[in-house]
C-alpha cells in the first residue's frame, strides 16, 4: 500500500463527474455506494447525506478516522459484495478511494485513500423502510493525514508560532485543524458567498476562534465552521461581515465602499444562501456578537492587538 496519488488527474479537495471521470476511467457500478471494478486495482466508495436515508449515518471519531456504514438497504447488512471488498481490499491488493457526492446530477469531492481499520457491527439503525436492523461500520484511515485540499491561513499561522522544539504540540494541533476541516465537509459543501466547492480554492472558517473556543470540542466541531474563498475568509476572520441565521450577508458600515465595489464578492446581495442548522447558530451567534463589527478595529489597535494575543 503506498501514498501514491490513483491518478494524476484526480487532487484531493477537487471535483469530478461520477460518470465521465472516475467509472469511466476506473471502472465498476454506477449506481452503488461502493463500487468494485473487477478490472481496475481499487475499491471506490461513496459517502453523502443521500445515505441518510438508508439509515447511513457516516462520521469522523476523535482520532480522525472514519467510520464509513456499509451496503445494504433492508435488512442487516451482510458480510459481502462490496462490504466484503472493502473489509478484504488490503489483502486482495485493493486500494480504497473515497468520494463524497455532493448531489443530485452534481460532481463527487475527491476525498482521498484510504485503509481498512477495523469493523463493527451498530445495532437499531433503520433501514430504507424504517425497520430497526444491524448495520456493518468499517473504520478507515485516511492515508493523506495532514491535508484534505484545503487550509485555514490562522491555523498555519498557530502552528508557526508555537515553539520550534514543541513537536508533540504541533502534531495536536495539526490533527486537531485537519478532523474540524473534515467534520466540516457534513455541515457545508461550498462557500456560502460565491459557490464555489473545490476544496483547492477555499479555506475553513472558523465562526467561534480557536483561540475563543472554550474546550477542544469546539475547536473541532463541524458546526463551527464555514467554507470560504480566501477573500471571503479575510472579511469574515476580520469582522468585516457576518451571516444572520437565514443565511444572509451582514456587511459593516466601515468597510470601505471602495473595496465592496472591487474585491468581487457580491456583498450587497440580500439572497440567503440557506438557513444555518441550530448547531450551526450558537456558533455563529458568538461571531455575530463577538467578532462581526468589532475584531478589525482591535487590529488597527497595536495595544489592543497586543493585549488580546497576550489573552488567547
Amino acid at each position: 500500500m503506498t501514498n501514491v496519488p490513483l491518478d494524476p488527474r484526480y487532487e484531493v479537495g477537487a471535483l469530478y463527474s461520477r460518470l465521465l471521470d472516475i467509472h469511466d476511467v476506473l471502472g465498476g457500478q454506477q449506481r452503488s455506494g461502493i463500487s468494485t471494478p473487477p478490472k481496475s486495482p481499487f475499491v471506490i466508495i461513496f459517502t453523502g447525506e443521500a445515505g441518510k436515508q438508508h439509515g447511513y449515518n457516516d462520521r469522523w471519531d476523535d482520532n480522525g478516522h472514519f467510520h464509513y456504514f456499509g451496503e445494504g438497504q433492508i435488512g442487516d447488512m451482510q458480510d459481502k459484495r462490496g462490504n466484503r471488498a472493502i473489509r478484504e481490499h488490503l489483502v486482495n491488493g485493493k486500494r480504497l478511494v473515497v468520494f463524497q457526492m455532493m448531489g443530485h446530477s452534481r460532481p463527487c469531492r475527491y476525498m482521498g485513500e484510504f485503509r481498512y481499520i477495523n469493523s463493527y457491527k451498530e445495532p437499531g439503525i433503520p433501514d430504507t423502510k424504517g425497520t430497526p436492523r444491524v448495520a456493518i461500520v468499517f473504520e478507515l484511515e485516511p492515508l493523506n493525514t495532514d491535508s484534505i485540499g484545503f487550509f485555514n491561513t490562522r491555523d498555519f499561522q498557530t502552528m508557526l508560532e508555537l515553539d520550534s522544539t514543541s513537536t508533540d504540540k504541533l502534531t495536536e494541533v495539526r490533527t486537531k485543524q485537519s478532523l474540524f476541516k473534515r467534520r466540516l465537509l457534513s455541515f457545508e459543501k461550498e462557500c456560502r458567498i460565491t459557490g464555489i466547492a473545490d476544496l483547492r480554492f477555499l479555506r475553513a472558517s472558523h465562526m467561534k476562534p480557536w483561540s475563543a473556543c472554550e474546550t477542544g470540542s469546539e475547536r473541532v466541531d463541524g458546526a463551527n465552521g464555514l467554507l470560504l474563498t480566501p477573500h471571503a475568509d479575510l472579511l469574515f476572520d476580520r469582522g468585516w461581515i457576518t451571516f444572520t441565521n437565514a443565511g444572509r450577508i451582514e456587511c459593516s458600515s466601515h468597510l470601505p465602499a471602495e473595496v465592496i465595489k472591487r474585491i468581487g464578492l457580491n456583498l450587497k446581495s440580500r439572497r440567503a444562501t440557506g438557513e444555518f442548522s441550530e448547531e450551526q447558530c450558537a456558533y455563529l451567534a458568538f461571531h455575530q456578537s463577538h467578532v462581526y463589527d468589532k475584531t478589525f478595529k482591535k487590529a488597527c489597535d497595536p495595544i489592543a492587538e497586543l493585549l488580546a494575543t497576550s489573552k488567547s
